[in-house]
């Protein structure tokens, strides 16, 4: 991020080959990062991000490639996993058995909500399915957006599964499959 930031700040700077090698991450970090890509082009018009994927690049690290104006995959990278998660377990029932009690002190019903010691309820789980929902539609409209893709094409494609490079070109999530010297043209 500070690279980009420093990229962005450097008239002499025309472009950012943007090595992509992660299965993903936090959303909000994802974003800034993304963001940070596009205002890095936003400096001046005539300025390239080009995204060259590794082993994987997939979920929050598709997210950000998405700010490149041209998108290579090695033959060999695993893309993709258009999603959101939130994840947790619930060990009560094996607390319990174990004698292990909760004790939360908290400022409102939801405030624990994924306490694992405690019952999910519908009512939280409706909550947490909102927001999960919310940040999906982002990362939908924005692979829409960036990849010229119709809503109808991109949302069975964003059940966060995986794809090989083939696989993602051919979806048109990806520009073409290549290796550095191919980024360097672009």
């Amino acid at each position: 991020l500070r690279a980009i930031r420093r990229a962005t700040h450097d008239d002499d700077v025309l472009a950012i080959i943007l090595e992509v090698d992660s299965g993903g991450g936090g959303i909000t970090a994802s974003d800034i990062i993304y963001k940070a890509l596009l205002d890095f082009k936003r400096g001046r018009p005539d300025r390239r991000v080009v995204a060259l994927c590794g082993d994987t690049a997939a979920s929050g690290a598709y997210y950000i490639a998405l700010a490149s104006d041209h998108i290579i995959a090695h033959p060999t990278t695993i893309t993709g996993s258009i999603g959101v998660l939130v994840q947790s377990v619930n060990l009560r029932e094996l607390a319990m058995k174990h004698g292990v009690k909760d004790v939360t002190i908290k400022s409102g019903a939801n405030k624990d909500l994924l306490n694992p010691l405690t019952d999910f309820t519908e009512q939280q789980q409706g909550i947490l399915q909102a927001v999960v929902d919310a940040m999906h539609a982002r990362f939908v409209s924005l692979v829409v957006e960036h990849r010229d893709l119709t809503e109808e094409a991109v949302l069975p494609l964003a059940d966060g599964r995986i794809f090989t490079a083939t696989e993602a070109l051919k979806q048109g999530l990806i520009d073409e499959t290549g290796y550095w010297e191919d980024a360097m043209t672009r």
